[in-house]
């Protein structure tokens, strides 16, 4: 129920196309992503697709660096909503794979999303960048990526295979990653004029569903942390809705 909730948010933000408006879309179609070499939209991608699509990203971007797919595209939206989609973790619900392959394979799923921030970062004139879009739909997906690690983890924890035993001491820097992507975002959403309104409040959702999903574990330094995050961003923002649901969190943790 927790997962269904925040992959509902990312799904909404992912295939959203009103935040587009007022930018021209450069991107090419998906048949000629494919003519380039990208893996197939219509299945879910293994890390053989991911390293395919890093390398036509990047040379992509060398030749024109604002023809990368985007959301909410006519003509590449389906293609970005792929490269960020919860079904590429299918190996997950795979039970013939061990609890400790699962883990590796989802460590290298967490370095893949920092390729893609790279791949998308293409600052223009005067230092904004061109994808912020995109760049915070890839963020909140790294929320929902650490989430699945920390209910990984908490198998892992309950596991006595031997393989599975040995890994059982890598579950307090899980913790740490989750709780530093939360003050990374939360940082993000006190610069209210880097992003459009409306795709701050998405953020403010995602942040929302996962820290109550989560704060359960939280020890008291952690929870004075990430109040403290949100009353900065509570202070700076406009938005009544991030102040509403940031102030309740505040209270509750």
């Amino acid at each position: 129920m927790k997962n269904s909730i925040l992959l509902g948010l990312i799904l909404f933000i992912s295939l959203s196309s009103c935040n587009n408006a007022g930018r021209s879309d450069h991107s090419l179609t998906l048949e000629e992503y494919q003519e380039r070499g990208m893996p197939d939209y219509n299945k879910v991608w293994s890390m053989q697709d991911y390293s395919t699509a890093f390398y036509v990203l990047n040379t992509l971007k060398y030749e024109n660096a604002k023809a990368l797919p985007v959301r909410g595209s006519e003509k590449s939206g389906k293609l970005f909503s792929r490269m960020i989609s919860i079904d590429n973790l299918f190996f997950l619900q795979d039970e013939t794979l061990p609890l400790h392959a699962k883990a590796d394979r989802i460590k290298w799923f967490v370095n893949t999303l920092m390729e893609l921030k790279v791949a998308y970062t293409s600052p223009g004139p005067g230092g904004e960048q061109y994808y912020v879009r995109e760049l915070m739909d890839i963020d909140i997906f790294r929320v929902s990526v650490a989430h699945k690690m920390l209910d990984l983890g908490q198998q892992i924890n309950a596991s006595e295979d031997p393989s599975d035993v040995v890994m059982q001491s890598d579950y307090p820097q899980i913790q740490r990653m989750y709780l530093d992507i939360l003050r990374e975002l939360f940082e993000l959403q006190q610069d209210e004029s880097a992003f459009p309104r409306e795709t701050l409040e998405l953020l403010s959702d995602s942040l929302s569903a996962s820290l109550r999903a989560n704060m359960v574990w939280f020890d008291p330094d952690a929870s004075e942390k990430i109040k403290q995050e949100m009353l900065e961003v509570m202070d700076k923002t406009s938005s009544r809705k991030i102040k509403m649901e940031y102030k309740e969190l505040t209270e509750l943790l």
